[in-house]
């Protein structure tokens, strides 16, 4: 979770993490004065050697923009192995929208937390760094699991339609040059 839409303009407020379906986690790294959080240098640190490690893959939801992000921290992402909008995208170009409230909707039956309801729209609209911990938290970890859970269904349309290598091959690589 960061403060801006613009990934050149935010800062991390969180990172969610799920590794198995159904379990996530929220890691808070800014909030709303007076609520405990972790040192933001500090916890990047520590997440650092598992964000860059080739080896572990990553499974998420619009990944270039996590990793402009966190390359303006000073991480390099490495292992990009799964982004559900850009599988998406590959399947149904011609669909208007790739978001994960969407693709979770279409492929999962699952209606999920709106960000309208944390932070607001219009003039009220609030960054997530000044939305309590206890209301970010499970949707942070609901878009962790969300975009982990899309996998399956979406590489099983992809391995249909033939499309794994060059997802594999073109569309995955290209997030990182992008």
């Amino acid at each position: 979770e960061t403060t801006h839409i613009h990934p050149r303009f935010a800062e991390i407020v969180g990172y969610s993490f799920a590794w198995k379906e159904g379990e996530a986690y929220y890691v808070p790294v800014r909030a709303p004065q007076g609520e405990k959080h972790l040192d933001p240098k500090v916890a990047l640190e520590a997440l650092r050697p598992v964000l860059e490690n080739e080896a572990i893959g990553k499974v998420g939801q619009n990944l270039k923009y996590d990793m402009v992000v966190l390359r303006s921290a000073g991480v390099c992402v490495a292992g990009a192995r799964f982004d559900s909008m850009v599988a998406s995208n590959l399947l149904d170009a011609g669909e208007r929208n790739h978001g994960l409230d969407e693709l979770a909707m279409r492929y999962l039956s699952h209606d999920t937390i709106k960000i309208s309801e944390l932070i607001g729209t219009g003039r009220n609209q609030k960054r997530m760094d000044e939305v309590p911990i206890e209301a970010i938290a499970p949707y942070a970890a609901e878009d962790a699991d969300v975009a982990l859970r899309l996998r399956p269904p979406l590489a099983e349309r992809m391995r249909e339609a033939d499309l794994v290598k060059l997802f594999d091959e073109l569309e995955m690589p290209l997030v990182e040059v992008l």
